[in-house]
């Protein structure tokens, strides 16, 4: 009966013989306590949508060939992905990666691994969305050669005072500190990223001569407003039809700005929630990628920061927020901030990527493991065939594991919150027994991890549900 869809009838009768010889957990080939009645659930009446539920009994661990009832199988199938990337376009992203930056540029290395990242046959049918930050006000000249040009957002970043280390934008030496004089600002010919006074000097590292800057960019021209980072460049879309405009907008984007990091998360965070709620059945998720530190528009504090992306995971419907940050490999502060953010938005750590190696490779590799991990943890509840309702209460995962021909049942735990940190579990999206109707079945985080490594994960309908003992 494996992966065949059953009359009416014959569904009836096995849901029939279920009831008579599945009350016990761990008989007919499954090893683990049989279950007694009353213990690791609560019963409850049908479900909104008619289906009769009842959890009561049951408890145990179940492992190995499977139920005395057969039920009905199938091959278990992921819930839709959905991304909206927010990708860092700061001017630091024209940094050189590899041994001494003498390498191709970050922003190069990164849009390189996005781009065969979305004409990779195994993103087919991922949604990606996508949008940059910083972005500029609107009405904000993409460039100038002056300050007048700027308004109200300048000066003309063209002149910076001397000898405070960091950029200190002027329009004469009645902008600068004591003792510091206002003066035309360069950028080095080898590495544009790097800023140097004066004009017509070396670089260090060998990065050229310093070549004055003859246009340049508004320097309050970043938005700090999130509602600019929620509307995106391109909209979520389905690989590999979407691969072609995702590419031709990072073509067609260039770095500049520095790095509003806190109204850029919460519009990522924003669209994708607007998305998921217009797109129930899909699991949608945000992703910052970022090359620093925040600079500007507040909060700039790394706690506050976190503090969004934690109020993200725990809204309705919840995001979670995974970072990829490209920094060098001694940068701990910065590693321990996106880590912070990443733990904060749900996904454990952020994916680091040390931009003194191959960094198109290691950003690839994070979209990948990213791509691969959410697929492996949300699973679409089945239909039930035409006339019927789906009993919540008759509905088991199996997970065979790479080599094995023998499925594991894995345990419902009811919520969230009761997940197993070792033994892991799973759990629907909306709780049946207080009238939910559930879209996904969730894995707990062990669990998920488990059928990362590969395998195959069935659905079996008809045979009560398999829960765990109480904790």
């Amino acid at each position: 009966m494996r992966n065949r869809r059953l009359s009416r009838d014959v569904i009836t009768v096995l849901a029939l013989l279920c009831f008579a010889s599945c009350g016990d957990a761990g008989s007919g080939g499954a090893s683990g306590s049989k279950g007694t009645d009353g213990s690791g659930g609560a019963s409850g009446s049908p479900s909104g949508n008619g289906g009769g539920i009842n959890f009561s009994g049951n408890t145990g661990t179940a492992s190995g060939g499977g139920n005395a009832c057969a039920g009905q199988t199938s091959k278990a199938e992921t819930v839709p992905l959905d991304m909206y990337l927010m990708l860092d376009k700061s001017g630091s992203m024209l940094e050189g990666t590899g041994m001494g930056g003498q390498g191709v540029s970050k922003w190069d290395a990164v849009t390189q691994a996005l781009e065969a990242f979305f004409n990779d046959p195994q993103s087919a049918g991922l949604g990606v969305g996508l949008q940059y930050f910083p972005r500029s006000y609107p009405g904000v000249p993409d460039s100038c050669t002056s300050s007048a040009q700027c308004g109200s957002y300048g000066p003309c970043l063209l002149k910076s005072c001397s000898g405070q280390g960091t950029l200190a934008p002027c329009e004469s030496s009645f902008d600068c500190p004591l003792n510091s004089v206002c003066k035309d600002l360069g950028q080095c010919a080898g590495n544009p990223a790097i800023y140097c006074m004066p004009a017509g000097a070396n670089c260090p590292n060998n990065n050229g001569l310093c070549v004055q800057v003859t246009s340049s960019y508004c320097v309050q021209q970043d938005s700090c407003d999130a509602a600019d980072y929620a509307t995106p460049a391109v909209e979520i879309a389905v690989l590999g039809g979407a691969a072609a405009g995702l590419a031709g907008s990072i073509q067609t984007t260039s770095p500049q700005g520095s790095t509003p990091t806190a109204p850029a998360l919460q519009g990522a965070i924003d669209h994708a929630r607007a998305y998921a709620n217009a797109n129930p059945t899909h699991t949608v998720i945000a992703l910052l990628a970022t090359d620093g530190l925040p600079t500007e528009c507040s909060p700039t504090d790394i706690g506050d920061i976190a503090q969004i992306a934690a109020n993200g995971l725990a809204g309705s419907p919840s995001i979670p927020t995974f970072v990829i940050g490209v920094f060098s490999g001694s940068d701990v502060n910065a590693q321990n901030n996106v880590n912070e953010i990443a733990q904060a938005g749900g996904t454990q750590q952020a994916f680091l990527v040390d931009s003194s190696q191959n960094v198109a490779q290691a950003f690839l590799d994070a979209l990948n493991a990213i791509r691969g991990k959410k697929l492996a943890c949300e699973y679409q509840v089945p239909s039930p065939p035409p006339g019927e309702t789906l009993n919540y209460g008759e509905l088991n995962v199996e997970h065979t594991p790479p080599g094995q021909t023998q499925p594991v049942t894995v345990l419902y735990v009811g919520d969230a919150g009761n997940c197993n940190p070792t033994a892991g579990g799973w759990y629907y999206d909306a709780d049946p027994k207080t009238g939910g109707i559930p879209t996904k079945i969730i894995m707990c985080p062990a669990t998920c991890g488990a059928f990362a490594a590969g395998g195959q994960v069935d659905i079996r309908v008809g045979c009560k549900t398999q829960i765990a003992p109480p904790k």
